[in-house]
């Protein structure tokens, strides 16, 4: 998942940014209608019988949210092969991609409303956290590394 590259770059992003300019950035992402959109749109993929619900319940592998700069992609994590040292760490195998705009017009969002691209790590991260907080209110979702559907669905 990026992990170490997401930690130096927020902790890069903390050390350079107020705590003032941070919080304008959560709140900007918090209560844009673009957000409530784009967390619509993700907690339908996983509601019973959508795509992202038939996916993961097919193949019993959890998909978490990798969120970019204009759009948010669906990804699993795939071991590595342990043959080299590059072949070591796993990687993020993307399933879907969704843009912004195509999940605002999914929602019937007017044209100008929204964002067209983040551009900060802590932009990113209160978007993953809050799709997350979402598709987990689902009863039959759980996040253990992805979205996962529960056991006895």
């Amino acid at each position: 998942m990026g992990l170490m590259r997401q930690i130096f770059e927020t902790m890069g992003e903390n050390i350079s940014k107020s705590k003032e300019e941070r919080k304008r950035e959560e709140s900007f992402v918090r209560d844009n209608k673009g957000t409530e959109a784009i967390c619509a749109f993700m907690t339908n993929l996983f509601e019973k019988g959508n795509a992202g619900y038939n996916w993961v319940k097919k193949n019993k592998v959890g998909l978490f949210p990798v969120i970019n700069k204009e759009s948010v992609s669906l990804c699993y994590m795939q071991l590595g092969d342990g043959q080299s040292f590059s072949g070591m760490k796993p990687k993020d195998i993307e399933v879907a991609r969704y843009s912004f705009r195509e999940m605002y017009d999914w929602y019937g969002l007017d044209e100008n409303c929204g964002y067209d691209i983040l551009n900060s790590r802590t932009q990113l991260n209160v978007l993953e956290d809050m799709i997350k907080s979402d598709v987990e209110k689902l009863s039959h979702i759980k996040f253990c590394n992805g979205f996962l559907v529960k056991m006895f669905q």
